[in-house]
C-alpha cells in the first residue's frame, strides 16, 4: 500500500522548497561521506574487544594491520581487538580470534581469518611462539599478545 502526500505551495515557492529538500539531502550525504573519510577505511566495521561480530564467522574477514598508540601501550593491531592480557585458546570465537589471525598473517602465517580458533590457528600460534622463544602451548596469553603486537 502506497501513501501519497500532497503539498500545496504558494506560487513562486515550489522551486525554493525543492531546493531546500535537495540541499538537506545533499548535506546529509556529504556529512556521512566526510565521516567515513575522516574515520578511515573499515572503522565502522571494526569493533574493539567485543568478542563477537554480526557477520557470519564463515566469511573471510579483512585484515589491515597498523600501529596504534593507546593510553599505556603501543603496538600493532588489525582493529578487531586491543586485547593484550586476555587468554585465548582453541575453541574461542569472535573478534579477539580475528585479531590473532590477522596479526599471525602479518607475521608470515597463512590463516583464514574467520574468527574461529581451530587447529590451524593453534598450530600457527604454537609455531609463532617457538619462533619467538616463548612458551609454545598454542594459547595466546599476555606474552604472546606482546609478541604478536611487535
Amino acid at each position: 500500500m502506497e501513501k501519497t502526500m500532497s503539498l500545496r505551495l504558494q506560487p513562486g515557492k515550489a522551486s525554493s522548497a525543492r531546493f531546500r529538500g535537495a540541499f538537506t539531502g545533499a548535506a546529509v550525504c556529504s556529512a556521512l561521506a566526510l565521516g567515513a573519510v575522516l574515520a578511515g577505511p573499515g572503522t565502522a566495521a571494526a569493533s574493539t574487544d567485543v568478542g563477537q561480530r554480526s557477520a557470519p564467522t564463515s566469511e573471510q574477514a579483512a585484515c589491515s594491520v597498523y600501529w596504534k598508540v593507546g593510553v599505556d601501550y603501543a603496538g600493532l593491531t588489525a582493529g578487531y581487538s586491543w586485547a593484550w592480557n586476555v587468554i585465548i585458546s582453541q575453541g574461542a570465537t569472535g573478534d579477539r580470534v580475528r585479531e590473532i589471525q590477522c596479526l599471525a598473517n602479518y607475521h608470515g602465517y597463512s590463516l583464514t581469518v574467520d574468527g574461529q580458533f581451530g587447529p590451524g590457528t593453534k598450530n600457527a600460534v604454537t609455531s609463532f611462539q617457538r619462533a619467538r622463544g616463548i612458551g609454545a602451548d598454542g594459547i595466546v596469553g599476555p606474552s604472546t599478545w606482546r609478541q604478536l603486537r611487535k
